[in-house]
């Protein structure tokens, strides 16, 4: 398909626009939660700063506060070291840090 396109008589088109120094900020739904972003360009068109706050960022103080409050409980209980190992990986799963860390 690539190779088709490349061969084709298709032109290249850029849309004229002028840089100028500007700032800008977004939200937007993810699977995970909600994912901001902002960004700084200066006057040459380039990005100066960004910063991007990621769902795993926003839910960590609560994942830690739980993993705080529950390993006590199940060491109280008689649990072994590796059963609360698992108990605590499950606990952060359940708040899907991210895909690869919820898939296994």
């Amino acid at each position: 398909m690539i190779a088709d396109l490349l061969d084709s008589d298709l032109s290249w088109f850029m849309a004229p626009y002028q840089a100028k120094a500007c700032a800008g900020v977004g939200a937007i739904e993810a699977p995970r939660g909600i994912l901001y972003h902002s960004y700084e360009i200066n006057e040459e068109g380039v990005i100066v700063r960004s910063d991007c706050v990621i769902p795993t960022g926003q839910n960590h103080a609560n994942i830690h506060h739980d993993l705080q409050a529950l390993v006590p409980v199940l060491a109280a209980d008689g649990m072994g070291e590796q059963d609360i190992s698992k108990r605590a990986q499950m606990l952060v799963r359940a708040y899907d840090p991210c895909i690869s860390c919820s898939v296994h």
